[in-house]
């Protein structure tokens, strides 16, 4: 009687990953690739769609008589997309490594951006808490939930560089500055790699988008890039770099056009800055369909040609679309290209899949009953800290929170306030329901007695209908926390915004509610910085909540009653209003600078907004209250081959512990170019009892300084420099020295 496929699954006995060197996955891909047709080479270079896709006719049975299952016995298809169940990836896999001539494995990816069965902060939010080693714990605990998925690839971490709010996918990312970014970008590779591929727990990363993505125009999905090679350079690449120098296992290419090329078919990031450059020796895969929108981009007549310029930029691996499949071979025939850049192609898939264990055990990852491997108390607890980090805490006046237990009645109010979709965009396997609503938080931290509840209104929308409810309630309490901000389903891939005001009719129910004269805490959910200038002046005490997955009421309520001490930092700086859009913090000079970034006339500012953000990069307040003082640095001149210690000084003045990040800018007071007004170099997190100090080492290197000059060579200069410490990007504390070659 033949087995069923769970069955089967119960049945798996699975291999360790052998540990092998580059120089023997080489050796192991050249012998297979002697063994393989030119077809069978090119079936490595496609990965096949997801069946709600339905892309050119592909169907998804799973007969050998249909197409998708033909491709894959006739060794046709090198990987799949976002198939999730182990049952299908089981059948699958099985057509490849039983009926294809060579029994090559696939590999399985999906998209695990912040979470698998457990969802964790959405990524802007991560990047809140300052914490590398935070990222990298959380993504190994990630990994062993995706491994446990029978996946072998997650399409994470996104670092694209975001300064405009207006893009959706700037959730995904890490924020405005290059030096978090890239410090970040890294800790996500090592947590999902943890290395090697020895691990059983191990997945491959993919970085994405290159390149520059997050700098759209209009902040619009799909849209064009245009910027300077410097500026690329300095900004834009460092957190790709990261990946690749942290031994990511592939990069993903981006949508958009890079100097009027797509980044596809693009020869100058692919060839001549990732490969000859970097020497980077990973696969490099499209976005979906990305190959085929050349067409619509209109740099490519056809399928045919966008063949032939992607594999001649050095794309290896096409997702979804087909133009490799049914035009690379006559390429080859033709004599337009060689059959050695496909060669080079397929080395690496085939290098990929040794490392990652696949030709020791194609069923790897695969598990009859994964469940029992999802949500566990430990990978929720972790979930529960990181969501207690990113949670930014943006006005406290007189000391509003934190909340009194049990002795101040509340009115929890708005349409977010007993909402469990809070997962965000990109929320993987993560399912909403298995959200804590911030409600189901507050009650389960203190119970209800003191807590009444209103939904006020609906996020989207015009009904003012529940408006009399919500006052009736807060007019007999004696403080109001109002919950509201975007839905979920607003930020995202093609989730663009014109506007970043609160939407719907929120902003009146806040308004209304403000007219009771009670104190007014505002918890803000969001995917991107909104406009908050009405809240700023109006609450209390605001918090900045995001999106924060599984964990969220349970992190806000510890919050919200002292029970734990905010400690999140803005990644990207919230705008007065979208008008100002791109503010960031690193900004150039100016020829007519404005004094203090207010309005005088003939100078570089607006009439009717300040320069500078509402909150700036780096900033977020704490229960505690930090001072910083005895900025120290052990030389006036760092010499070339020397290091520059500073210390400082941090004098926690309260009677509360608290985590602070302690922050160091770097301003060049001039340069052969124009450079940003300062640079975060480093930062640290560190706890700091109540009523203590500490002091605070970090260390200034040459590569610290440097900067693409005219010549376009990334190099210090022989100038003289200003160091900043503090709490935020607008850190005063300061020390100068010069540096000499």
């Amino acid at each position: 009687m033949e087995l069923t496929i769970k069955q089967q699954l119960e049945k798996l006995e699975h291999k360790p990953t052998i540990s092998r060197s580059k120089a023997e996955t080489l050796h192991l891909a050249q012998e297979l690739l002697k063994k393989m047709t030119l077809a069978e080479k090119i079936g490595q270079m496609f990965q096949l769609a997801p069946p709600e896709a339905n892309v050119e006719g592909l169907k998804w049975e799973h007969g050998e008589e249909n197409s998708s299952a033909k491709l894959i016995c006739e060794g046709k298809v090198g990987s799949v997309l976002s198939v999730t169940d182990s049952e299908t990836i089981f059948k699958l896999q099985k057509l490849a490594v039983e009926k294809s001539r060579l029994g090559i494995p696939l590999f399985f990816a999906a998209d695990m951006i912040h979470g698998c069965r457990t969802g964790f902060p959405i990524n802007l939010a991560m990047a809140c808490s300052f914490d590398p080693d935070l990222i990298e714990r959380s993504c190994r605990q990630i990994a062993y939930e995706v491994a446990h998925t029978g996946l072998n690839l997650t399409f994470s971490p996104m670092v694209d560089l975001v300064r405009d709010p207006r893009w959706g996918r700037v959730m995904e990312s890490n924020g405005e500055d290059p030096y978090l970014n890239s410090q970040l970008a890294a800790a996500y590779v090592r947590g999902y790699q943890q290395g090697d591929y020895s691990s059983a727990y191990s997945v491959a990363a993919c970085c994405k988008h290159f390149v520059a993505y997050g700098a759209a125009e209009g902040g619009r999905e799909y849209n064009t890039v245009d910027m300077s090679e410097r500026e690329l350079r300095q900004h834009y690449l460092p957190g790709y770099k990261a990946c690749a120098d942290t031994g990511v296992a592939s990069f993903m290419t981006s949508f958009n056009i890079y100097n009027g090329i797509p980044a596809t078919a693009n020869k100058f990031i692919l060839r001549d800055i990732l490969r000859n450059e970097w020497q980077y020796d990973g696969f490099v895969i499209s976005d979906y369909t990305s190959s085929y929108e050349m067409i619509d981009h209109k740099t490519a007549r056809d399928a045919r040609e966008v063949a032939l310029q992607s594999i001649v930029a050095g794309l290896d691996h096409e997702m979804v679309s087909m133009t490799y499949l049914q035009h690379l071979e006559e390429l080859v025939i033709s004599g337009e290209i060689k059959e050695s850049l496909i060669d080079e192609a397929v080395i690496h898939m085939l290098q990929f899949k040794y490392q990652i264990g696949l030709f020791d055990d194609p069923y790897k990852h695969l598990y009859a009953d994964r469940e029992q491997y999802m949500r566990l108390p430990e990978t929720l607890s972790l979930a529960k800290e990181a969501a207690l980090k990113s949670v930014v805490m943006l006005k406290n006046n007189n000391q509003t929170l934190p909340l009194a237990k049990h002795r101040q009645k509340i009115a929890l109010i708005g349409p977010l306030a007993d909402s469990n979709q809070v997962v965000g965009a990109w929320g993987s396997l993560a399912r909403n329901e298995e959200c804590i609503s911030l409600l189901s938080g507050m009650k389960s931290l203190v119970g209800g007695e003191n807590i009444l509840y209103a939904k006020g209104c609906d996020i989207l929308g015009n009904n003012r209908e529940d408006f009399a409810q919500a006052i009736a309630i807060a007019k007999s309490v004696d403080i109001i926390i109002l919950a509201l901000g975007e839905d979920q389903s607003m930020s995202g891939e093609a989730k663009s915004r014109a506007y970043l005001s609160v939407p719907g009719v929120q902003n009146e129910l806040a308004q209304a509610l403000k007219a009771l004269d009670k104190p007014l805490v505002t918890i803000v959910f969001s995917g991107r910085p909104l406009e908050l200038g009405w809240y700023a002046e109006n609450s209390d005490a605001i918090l900045q909540a995001w999106f924060l997955g599984n964990e969220n009421g349970n992190a806000l309520a510890s919050i919200l009653f002292g029970d734990s001490n905010p400690s999140g930092k803005l990644a990207m700086s919230f705008p007065y209003t979208v008008g100002q859009v791109p503010v960031y913090y690193n900004q150039y000079n100016t020829g007519r600078p404005s004094a203090n970034g207010e309005y005088s006339e003939y100078r570089s500012c607006y009439i009717d907004v300040p320069n500078y953000p509402l909150y700036s990069f780096g900033y977020g307040l704490s229960y505690s209250k930090f001072e910083y003082s005895n900025l120290v640095i052990d030389k006036k001149t760092l010499v070339a081959a020397q290091q520059l210690t500073v210390s400082v000084e941090i004098c926690n003045t309260s009677d509360i512990s608290g985590e602070e990040v302690v922050q160091l800018y770097i301003k060049c007071k001039n340069f052969s170019v124009v450079r940003p007004n300062r640079e975060l170099k480093r930062f640290k997190r560190v706890m700091i009892p109540a009523n203590c100090s500490r002091i605070i080492e970090f260390t200034i290197n040459k590569p610290d300084l440097a900067y693409y000059n005219a010549e376009m060579k990334s190099t210090p200069e022989n100038r003289d420099y200003t160091i900043y410490v503090g709490s935020d990007s607008n850190a005063d504390l300061s020390a100068e020295f010069s540096y000499l070659s």
